[in-house]
């Protein structure tokens, strides 16, 4: 196939075509008619007007066809444009430049083409009038005579076209115009080169106190202070022989005069245009004596903000705190001395590194990235977004973290983000980093010191525990019913201590990672029930007892059976100890979307709202007088959510004070399991 070769002046010829504004313009009844004509008048299928673009050949009408364009190299009208004499080709598939073109051997099955080139009105060739039959035909010189005849018609149209175009353009930009000069804040006065006031728009009504008619036809002069219209004199005599010199705006700050001889200062800007051969010059006045009485206020406003700035500057120089910004790009902006000491790096080399991801463990910054993705439903652009992705989603944010320093050595942090908005525009990402390694060192000491203290309590604990029995037994002998009662307190306080110690040694494996789990899918009602049995004694003493419900059906879910028996009996006999005397404790299990729920609800005074966000902490209760009371470790509910959580479940509980408390628990269906 003849790829149709380069045009020497193409780049003229695309812009004589986009001057014409027909490119992609709808259907035009007046070029329609031609192709229709064209048509009838030689029997075809197919008759186009089309127009030549870089890379297309666009149809303004298409009679016949229902494509609206074709690619230029497989165009038969990009030949037809490299000359003015017509493009006549009487069968295609015997013509060894056309006879594999695509539009040939496929749709629309070129076999007869016609074309004549159609001018815009200087001279270059745009496009053209064709012709198209399926079919091979012969074409005489009087049918050559009479294509040329309607593409003179084509012709003439577009360039009417291009006219019309035109002419609406310059209405619109004059229309334009007027507007802005009318609007216009700013004084705007046209003069001709004598120095006559020729227009004078609204504003400059306004500044100056004059209507229009007292003012057009007058001297520049009026409106100049006295003590500047000399020189005013002088620079339009010279402006009027040499105009503005290249072609630049005069631009200096006058005296001026109102209609009624107040003078105030103005910034003048002197403009040059031609019309008809002769100079004219166009003046924009803006009033600036506001701004002069404002300059003081202007510069005292700076004063104010420079030291509020060195404020903020040396506060976050002194903090600390890292506290570094970045943009919507993830690029550092600020970076003060507080993570430079922190880190190591300087607010140059993070500049340099161009990312928050230089800080960051990359195993750790990889396995977040891939969690929020997952959370989200969608990958994150760059590793970085793993950082402020939440922020940028308005979510709270405010999560532990591991910064490596410059020096390649790490520390935990705890990172809160927060996003920067600009009046309601997303401008950047504001983070605070506050290193923990004091905090893990005391919280390491502290763990190691409960669980060492805990040991070494148990052993003698069981001792004294064991001691107890056997004297309220009687194997030392008879017991005063005076000491008995000693004996007892004695022996259940020491239940107490040992329940006490046995929590925090749970707490102290959960957080080491060593307490084992061995879930086995079984049904969930049998270890419900085996709790409530187990819980019964204890709720009596409270005068409370169990209504123990269940969906129909079997209920089943991959379970430690240890570890979820300690935490029904925990939810069973806290409910029990802060029901009423006499109420009855509502246990539920149900089935949900691919989980099971257990459920168990008092009526008792319930939790404070402010207490909400500390229910499950370690030590937490909720009125400690009342815990006294009631006793409890308050380790509780704290081992219950880490167990929960172990089996991929979760807990949490709703609660009306002085009504209701329901605690309930979610966990994977045995089919859901992960």
């Amino acid at each position: 196939m003849l790829e149709p070769p380069e045009i020497a002046d193409e780049v003229e010829r695309l812009s004589a075509l986009c001057r014409l504004n027909l490119l992609d313009t709808p259907p035009d009844e007046r070029f329609e008619r031609i192709t229709r004509s064209a048509q009838r008048m030689f029997n075809v299928p197919i008759a186009l007007v089309t127009l030549i673009d870089s890379n297309r050949q666009w149809f303004k009408s298409h009679a016949g066809l229902a494509l609206a364009e074709t690619p230029r190299r497989i165009a038969f009208c990009a030949h037809a444009i490299l000359n003015s004499a017509p493009l006549i080709v009487g069968d295609t598939r015997a013509d060894p430049r056309f006879a594999d073109n695509p539009l040939v051997t496929g749709a629309p099955h070129i076999g007869f083409y016609a074309g004549i080139p159609i001018h815009d009105t200087g001279g270059w060739r745009v496009g053209t009038l064709c012709l198209i039959d399926h079919q091979a035909r012969h074409f005489s010189s009087a049918d050559v005579s009479a294509l040329c005849d309607l593409a003179q018609w084509a012709e003439t149209e577009l360039n009417l076209y291009s006219l019309k175009q035109a002419t609406a353009i310059c209405h619109e930009k004059e229309s334009r115009l007027q507007a802005i000069v009318e609007h216009a804040g700013d004084a705007i006065v046209t003069i001709d080169d004598k120095g006559t006031i020729e227009t004078f728009n609204p504003a400059a009504q306004r500044i100056f106190g004059y209507r229009p008619e007292d003012i057009i036809g007058q001297p520049i002069m009026r409106l100049a202070a006295r003590h500047y219209r000399a020189g005013l004199a002088r620079d339009l005599a010279v402006l009027a022989k040499n105009g503005i010199q290249n072609g630049k705006s005069l631009n200096r700050q006058v005296f001026v005069e109102r209609s009624n001889g107040e003078r105030f200062p103005a910034n003048l800007v002197v403009s040059e245009m031609r019309i008809n051969d002769r100079r004219a010059f166009t003046g924009l006045v803006r009033d600036i004596s506001n701004r002069r009485r404002s300059s003081e206020d202007v510069k005292r406003a700076n004063r104010q903000l420079a030291e509020t700035l060195g404020l903020q500057q040396a506060i976050l120089d002194s903090t600390r705190y890292a506290i570094i910004a970045v943009n919507l790009q993830g690029k550092p902006t600020m970076f003060n001395a507080g993570a430079q000491r922190m880190l190591g790096y300087t607010a140059a080399d993070m500049k340099a590194h161009g990312s928050l991801a230089v800080l960051h463990d990359p195993a750790e910054l990889a396995a977040r990235g891939a969690a929020l993705a997952a959370e989200l439903g969608h990958p994150l652009a760059a590793p970085a977004d793993a950082i402020v992705a939440n922020a940028r989603d308005g979510r709270r944010d405010e999560s532990e973290w591991t910064y490596v320093r410059k020096d390649g050595s790490r520390l935990p942090v705890m990172l809160s983000v927060s996003a920067v908005w600009d009046e309601q525009v997303l401008a950047g990402f504001v983070v605070i980093a506050q290193d923990l390694s004091e905090r893990k060192k005391i919280e390491q000491l502290k763990n190691e010191f409960v669980s060492t203290l805990s040991h070494e309590l148990r052993t003698p604990l069981t001792s004294i525990r064991g001691s107890l029995g056997l004297l309220a037994g009687g194997a030392a002998g008879a017991i005063p019913t005076t000491a008995m009662v000693l004996l007892d307190i004695a022996t259940k306080n020491c239940d107490r201590l040992v329940r006490l110690i046995n929590d925090m040694l749970d707490v102290e494996k959960i957080e080491s990672g060593s307490m084992r789990f061995e879930a086995v899918v079984q049904p969930l009602l049998p270890l419900i029930e085996q709790a409530v049995a187990a819980t019964n004694a204890y709720a009596a003493q409270f005068q409370v007892s169990f209504d123990l419900r269940a969906d129909a059906g079997e209920t089943r879910a991959a379970v430690d059976t240890d570890r979820l028996l300690q935490v029904l009996i925990n939810l069973l006999s806290n409910a029990s100890k802060f029901a009423p005397s006499g109420d009855v404790v509502e246990v539920r299990l149900r089935r949900l979307a691919g989980v099971a729920r257990v459920s168990v609800t008092d009526h008792g005074v319930g939790i404070p709202e402010q207490f909400r966000d500390r229910i499950f902490q370690k030590f937490a209760q909720a009125d400690a007088t009342d815990s006294r009371q009631k006793g409890g470790t308050g380790l509780g509910l704290n081992i219950s959510r880490a167990i929960i959580e172990k089996h991929h479940g979760t807990i949490d509980f709703t609660s009306v004070p002085g009504m209701r408390t329901e605690f309930y628990f979610d966990l994977p269906l045995a089919s859901e399991q992960p």
